[in-house]
């Protein structure tokens, strides 16, 4: 959508042809140059802002509903009445907004995205015609759209509609890697896809079967599972659709293939059968990269139903946290779920501490404090937080 759009049957094209001044940035629609009245007086240089999903062959209004986002000083009327509410949203870029405006039309809503963007620049430039007549919404027809060089497939809408923008710039620059793409692994590539990572590595030498399905994120074909595929190479493909950046290295995590990881910036071990976990932390260690290890030990309890435990472990740069000296498999004999059993709620719940604990690593979460570990009891229903033992 570089190209002006030019047809009149475009959300933007009758803005475009009456000489309205247009920018597509990060999921915004910038409407630029539209005079208004502010405390110190006369301006030339407000902007109209409102989110929208241009993903689609249409343009369409992601706020849904009548109110429209301004930057510039305080707008006012001609009488020095404040036209809007505070409302501060951050863009991108360095860029915000710190005022909202809400007139509502006596039919309760704009028809089109036109119209919506007509009447708020009316509104602004009636206002500022009282000192100058001669001012224009319409200061010749420009068009533009600043690529926002993420590593999405397609534009991300509920950012810019929930005001993410900036936050979310917090992931760029980093390259994740998950070991183990199996039941907790799944989940956990199923969150950090959704994040705006440059790269994501998966590394996993097993196949994806019927019980994969059955503990894994979405809904897998059926024929898929007759072939069957290396999950590593499944997922990546899988999650392409909507993320680039993704490597699947179909092999198991060894001291021998650590160079798989060469460049990633934080890493999720979520294989439960990694015999050489000792080998891999140590040497993510000896490297200063962060990672976080994530564990689950369930069994049938007397009386039935299932008990047990799940817990997430960071070991985070400069941490001193004594590793692991033994695989986190136990014998078959001796763990429920290491032969397969099916709890992909569990599987959900430990992959989403495990990248609730990352995003506050990195900032996209406030913290109160730092803690290493984090326990949930099954049978009591219990969070715990604290020091690695």
């Amino acid at each position: 959508m570089s190209s002006p759009p030019t047809d009149p049957e475009h959300p933007l094209g009758r803005l475009y042809s009456e000489g309205y001044d247009l920018i597509i940035r990060n999921g915004h629609l910038i409407v630029r140059q539209i005079p208004y009245l502010g405390p110190s007086g006369l301006h030339r240089d407000g902007k109209l802002v409102l989110p929208v999903n241009d993903s689609g062959p249409a343009i369409v209004d992601a706020i849904g509903d009548h109110t429209i986002w301004f930057a510039g000083e305080e707008p006012r009327d001609e009488r020095g009445v404040a036209l809007g509410g505070p409302h501060h949203h951050d863009l991108g870029d360095g860029e915000s907004v710190d005022f909202r405006l809400s007139f509502k039309p006596p039919s309760g809503s704009y028809s089109s995205l036109y119209e919506k963007v007509a009447h708020y620049a009316r509104i602004l430039r009636d206002a500022a015609a009282h000192q100058d007549a001669g001012v224009t919404v319409t200061p010749g027809a420009a068009f533009q759209v600043v690529e926002d060089g993420l590593p999405l497939v397609y534009r991300d809408t509920n950012s810019t509609r929930a005001g993410l923008a900036a936050l979310n710039n917090r992931f760029r620059g980093h390259t994740v890697a998950i070991v183990g793409v199996g039941g907790t692994g799944s989940y956990i590539l199923d969150q950090v896809a959704k994040t705006w990572v440059d790269r994501i590595i998966l590394v996993d030498g097993d196949r994806f079967e019927n019980h994969n399905a059955f503990r894994a994120p979405g809904a897998a074909a059926h024929k898929v599972l007759q072939e069957p595929r290396n999950k590593a190479e499944y997922f990546a493909e899988e999650y392409s659709r909507m993320h680039t950046g993704i490597s699947a290295y179909p092999e198991y995590l060894t001291s021998d293939n650590l160079h798989l990881l060469e460049g990633a910036t934080f890493v999720f071990l979520a294989a439960a059968d990694a015999h050489e976990r000792p080998e891999v932390m140590a040497w993510l260690r000896h490297r200063s990269i962060p990672f976080i290890d994530v564990g689950m030990s369930f069994r049938e309890a007397e009386g039935g139903g299932l008990s047990g435990l799940m817990k997430i472990t960071a070991y985070l740069a400069g941490s001193t946290t004594p590793l692991p000296t033994a695989p986190s498999a136990a014998p078959l004999e001796e763990d429920d779920y290491s032969s397969n059993i099916q709890v992909a709620d569990l599987n959900a719940l430990n992959a989403i501490l495990a990248v609730i604990r990352w995003k506050r690593t990195i900032g996209f979460y406030a913290s109160h404090s730092s803690t290493e570990e984090t326990v949930y009891k099954l049978f009591l229903n219990e969070i715990r937080n604290g020091d690695a033992a």
